[in-house]
């Protein structure tokens, strides 16, 4: 599936973390699993928040920099879209929070959309269609995650990658390219990457989902974590992501050559390398931002801009490809040039307090 935004802009992006890393050779894992690992992901530190906080709370912190770097004011937000696989209650979404704690007018189109690392390229694409329809001037974007707090510490396929954090852009008219998108979903491959209990399909169930399991690997987790089958998530993203930037690159005009800046999803090293060699593009084109943070989930490309913020001038033809949960996959082509990208925040205290 191909869709065009023909007016809307990203004219800001900013990115918040936890403020302390956390070393992953303290986890209750052998010292030679942990640095074959950390070898092949690239990850040798982590983000990970206290249990106080949420993704909401970075997000905000995000936008809170976002608008003191652009001298926004809250009050010409007319629309909210927040995207997260963990919200602080089932419902209502996060969105409303967001809204209430950076003081945006309760005149406002606010809507969450339960996504995670692909979420933040479903987030500009909707952030664009309120622009498109002029329902909406100034749509603020939020996308984070603090899928390391749900997952087992012993649990080498996901502790070892997964950080915590959160991101704001700002989506508004007045774009001279059109961004070019490219979708793909395939719902069958739902548990390779998921939670089974907690939901209504299967309900907490104490002696029963909260049971610790061993599994052929060595990876220990109970139905209450979140589970990867890390093949079969490698198998999707090699089969399904080199054609979808094939196509924005087509639907733009541009060549592999020509782009200034690929920014992948921030899985690991290793996932990232393994696109680059697969797609035949320029190692210096393609940024790795993974060390010291982790893979923070749908907000990952948007730090790894923001710690990537001093080279500018790669920005005019930049392609955004991020993939996960679903399975899903999305691909962006896009002018970043006049994107201002905020200097990445730390956050260490809870923004919103309902």
């Amino acid at each position: 599936m191909s869709i065009d935004s023909k007016i809307a802009q990203v004219v800001g992006v900013a990115a918040s973390v936890p403020d302390k890393q956390f070393d992953l050779m303290d986890l209750d894992i052998d010292d030679y699993t942990l640095k074959r690992t950390m070898k092949l992901t690239g990850i040798h530190k982590i983000r990970q928040a206290p249990p106080e906080m949420s993704a909401a709370d970075y997000c905000i912190d995000a936008a809170k920099k976002l608008f003191r770097d652009l001298s926004i004011d809250p009050k010409t937000i007319d629309g909210i879209v927040m995207l997260t696989p963990h919200p602080n209650y089932i419902y209502p979404g996060d969105s409303g929070l967001i809204q209430s704690a950076l003081g945006i007018p309760t005149k406002c189109i606010v809507m969450d959309i339960n996504h995670s690392c692909t979420g933040v390229i479903y987030g500009i694409f909707t952030a664009s269609l309120l622009v498109e329809s002029g329902q909406c001037q100034n749509v603020l974007v939020c996308c984070g995650d603090t899928a390391a707090k749900h997952m087992n510490p012993r649990d080498r396929a996901l502790k070892m990658v997964a950080g915590d954090g959160g991101s704001a852009l700002l989506v508004t008219a007045g774009g001279k390219l059109p961004m070019k998108y490219s979708f793909v979903h395939d719902g069958s491959g739902l548990k390779y990457l998921y939670t089974p209990a907690g939901g209504e399909r299967m309900p907490i169930q104490p002696g029963v989902t909260d049971i610790e399991s061993t599994d052929a690997e060595g990876n220990v987790r109970t139905l209450e974590e979140e589970f990867m089958d890390g093949l079969e998530v490698m198998r999707f993203v090699m089969n399904e992501m080199p054609p979808r930037v094939d196509e924005v690159l087509a639907q733009q005009g541009w060549s592999k050559d020509e782009v200034g800046a690929f920014v992948f999803h921030q899985a690991n090293e290793f996932m990232v390398k393994s696109l680059v060699r697969a797609m035949k593009l320029s190692k210096k084109k393609a940024m790795v931002q993974v060390d010291g943070y982790g893979n923070i989930g749908g907000g990952s490309v948007l730090l790894a801009m923001c710690l990537e913020r001093e080279h500018r001038s790669e920005w005019q033809k930049t392609v955004l490809c991020s993939f996960g949960t679903g399975m899903s996959g999305a691909a962006l082509a896009a002018d970043f040039s006049e994107t201002h990208f905020c200097e990445v925040s730390e956050c260490s205290t809870v923004q919103v307090e309902v």
